[in-house]
């Protein structure tokens, strides 16, 4: 089992956005990554020491890719992990501690413990099985929680799709997170609660899609008193006027009435003596006859008539203009109510304006014949209370139009709402039977990993008994010396591990180079550790040189080369290009390095680089630059950066993509320098006195080298980032100043770099 990508690395310390490339080769059995200081190479490791601890990362988003699995950084510790040993500075921290600190031992095999390894294979056996339960199981897990995630999504897509609307923005991003915090406050009794009829969501569904619409008017409620008029109307029917009659009149109404027009029109300010219409006299006696029959009493009565018809017909007219309002200016969700509460309306009205009219006509036939007694027969009298509710509730209607409208967008939301907790009241049950899925096959996962556990405790238990580590002392105190070339730091043994001793007391003030050796060479020894599976295993070895001489740096290098070998897979971050030639020496000599298909090819060569965007320095992986994996000098590399940079420009340059360049061009230029001036070497001032070239030039190289570059490694210049926007013309006088000197010497290195690929670097 082989880590063959990281896949993603976003986010997390310099790595902000880094993705594997699709045309860098995955990860083989051996890997080489060089890089500069600053470039990550610590921050790799760290991932490697998560997979080795099994603990999760937490910060920013990681994904591993372990053979054809991908494992995100916050499923390491349940993840299925080939064994994994690195060795970082936190290596050396962990391992040489204070005096009174034992170092943890490093266990063999005791020579009578045949039974008892037999023992512990066949727990290794069951173990395997009990670890193939724990994948079933967590595939299982995945299928449950991948069911349940789908079935949350496309449930929240189709609430989604019902409940969007122009007149909000409620739903627009209404996802799986929503509906799943919304089901699981809902229980047995609260989601019965929530589900609703069809026509209900009908209505709800109409008012979540209506448009405002105007408010209106109440319907005027001016009813009158039916029992009343009816009284009125029946007392002056049995009423007659009491009068010196002439039967003639009294007994023909049409001639009576005609007479009473023609009395008005010869008499008062019309006065004749002659009849209007015979032309004949009008006797004196004959006016006072008729004067006597039509007296004030008549008139009177006929007044009273008059009003009451009058008042009547006024009523009649007020119910029969009454304005009802259509059901087409409400809303929908509305519509259905109007049209009920106007038809009973319209079904009292009707009759009652029947009523008011059968009153005036019986009022103008008595207007008529006021000299008869007559009775008002026929329906009751409508009921007023009955017409003044029917209205009433026309007017609730309308009062519940006019409250949608001023509440409006409240009135949509709560629609909108009782839907949606409809809709997920729905899904409830689904819902229910897919979350105890996932508890169950959980709860699978935790039983089969606390069974493969309790095999991994026993076969510790076991191993405990049969092993010793008093021979891996020895044999690190024999390493120790011939890597150190003395023998004044010892291992001691100790009950439960090791303590360091010096000249036979407890080892205090270790040198850094002390440290890095004894911490290594603890390493390399614990990978025979019989907790390791070296065959199967991945090794990470994060520059094991650091602080140590030349002499010691190949021991380091023959001692790692030794001990890993035979590692399932090997992994080597350095920023130390000597100890980088080494290892890639040994990459290059390895069997099948030589085939043409570079993924049949068993080691891999990688460059960590640093680029600047946006004001923020962002490391990625990338294949190694040809001039590094081809030359056995770091100077082709170099000089192909400063090149490369030169011809670049000011023009669209962050400042940020020029801060290692000074550290470039100085190791470059000292180089250059020390091959042409042996006799100066060491001293940059004097080298570049020797030189033959324009003076100003000379020294603002010398200004530039010595104000930005940090001697000695590559890092960030703590200085005003707009001086560095001379960059690349200074790289310009260092490029010239090699032609000047050594113009051959220029044109094949410039020859050798222009054919080469630039590599993208900050």
């Amino acid at each position: 089992m082989k880590v063959t990508r990281i896949s993603k690395l976003k986010g997390y310390r310099l790595f902000r956005d880094f993705a594997w490339p699709g045309d860098l080769q995955a990860f083989g059995r051996f890997n080489l990554i060089y890089g500069w200081n600053g470039t990550g190479k610590t921050t790799l490791a760290a991932l490697f020491r998560n997979l080795q601890d099994k603990t999760a990362v937490t910060a920013g988003d990681v994904v591993f890719e372990v053979e054809d699995r991908s494992v995100n950084g916050a499923d390491v510790p349940s993840a299925v992990l080939p064994p994994v040993r690195v060795f970082n500075r936190d290596s050396v921290a962990a391992t040489v501690l204070a005096s009174e600190r034992e170092i943890a031992p490093i266990y063999f095999l005791g020579e009578d413990s045949v039974e008892k390894q037999h023992q512990v294979e066949q727990l290794k056996k069951d173990l395997v099985w009990a670890e193939t339960e724990v994948k079933t199981a967590q595939s299982e897990k995945a299928a449950a929680d991948k069911a349940l995630d789908d079935f949350c999504i496309a449930k929240a897509k189709v609430i989604k799709e019902l409940l969007i609307s122009s007149r909000s923005t409620t739903y627009n991003n209404y996802d799986k997170r929503r509906f799943r915090q919304a089901i699981e406050r809902l229980d047995t009794t609260s989601k019965q609660a929530a589900l609703l009829q069809g026509d209900e969501k009908t209505k709800l569904r109409s008012q979540k899609d209506a448009q405002p619409k105007a408010t209106l008017s109440k319907v005027d409620s001016d009813v009158p008193d039916f029992a009343e008029l009816k009284a009125s109307t029946e007392e002056i029917l049995k009423r007659s006027v009491v009068s010196q009659m002439i039967d003639a009149l009294a007994g023909d109404r049409e001639v009576g009435t005609w007479v009473r027009q023609g009395l008005a029109l010869h008499t008062g300010t019309r006065t004749a003596d002659e009849c209007r219409f015979c032309g004949q006299k009008v006797p004196p006696a004959r006016i006072a006859a008729l004067e006597a029959h039509f007296n004030d009493a008549f008139s009177r009565f006929q007044s009273e008539i008059d009003h009451l018809a009058g008042k009547v017909e006024g009523h009649k007219q007020r119910l029969v203009n009454l304005a009802l309002p259509d059901s087409s200016r409400l809303y929908d969700h509305l519509a259905a109510d109007l049209d009920a509460a106007v038809t009973t309306a319209r079904g009292l009205l009707e009759p009652a304006v029947d009523h008011l009219g059968s009153l005036h006509a019986r009022l103008v036939a008595k207007r008529e014949s006021p000299f008869t007694q007559e009775t008002l027969n026929g329906s009751t009298a409508p009921d007023c209370d009955t017409i003044l509710q029917a209205i009433a509730a026309v007017n609730g209607v309308i009062e519940k139009h006019n409250s949608t409208t001023a509440r409006f967008q409240s009135e949509v939301d709560a629609a909108c709402q009782k839907l949606e907790q409809c809709y997920v009241a729905e899904a409830y049950d689904e819902f229910i039977g897919l979350r105890d899925a996932t508890t169950t096959t959980e709860s699978s996962v935790t039983t089969a990993a606390a069974k493969a556990q309790g095999v991994r405790d026993q076969i510790a238990s076991v191993e405990r008994e049969i092993v010793e580590h008093r021979r891996p002392a020895e044999e690190l105190n024999a390493e120790l010396h011939a890597y150190l070339g003395r023998d004044e730091l010892r291992f001691e043994v100790k009950e439960a591990g090791y303590s360091m001793t010096r000249n036979g007391q407890p080892a205090s003030n270790l040198s850094e180079g002390e440290k890095t050796a004894i911490a290594f060479l603890y390493f390399l020894k614990s990978l025979q550790d019989k907790s390791f599976d070296l065959a199967n295993g991945v090794v990470v070895v994060d520059d094991p040189v650091s602080s140590l001489d030349a002499n010691a740096l190949f021991s380091a290098f023959g001692y790692m080369k030794e001990r890993t070998k035979d590692a399932g897979q090997l992994f080597v971050l350095t920023h130390n290009f000597c100890f980088f030639r080494q290892v890639k020496n040994w990459f290059h000599h390895l069997p099948h390095q030589g085939k043409k298909d570079l993924a049949k090819r068993p080691a891999r060569f990688y460059l960590l680089h640093v680029a600047a965007r946006d004001g923020h320095r962002e490391a990625a992986l990338a294949p190694i630059d040809p001039l590094l994996e081809e030359y056995e000098s770091e100077y082709h590399y170099i000089f192909k950066r400063v090149y490369d940079e030169s011809q670049r420009g000011a023009n669209g340059v962050e400042f940020e993509a020029c801060y290692g360049m000074p550290n470039i061009a100085r190791r470059l230029v000292e180089a250059f320098l020390s091959f042409r001036f042996p006799s100066c070497t060491g001293d940059l001032a004097k080298q570049l006195d020797a030189v033959s070239f324009d003076a100003v030039k000379k020294a603002r190289i010398l200004r530039f080298l010595n104000t930005h570059s940090h001697h000695g490694h590559v890092a960030e210049p703590e200085h005003d980032l707009s001086v560095l926007s001379e960059t690349g013309a200074v790289l310009g006088d260092v490029l010239a100043l090699i032609e000047a000197t050594d113009a051959e010497h220029f044109r094949g290195m410039k020859e050798l770099v222009a054919g080469v690929p630039e590599t993208e670097v900050g």
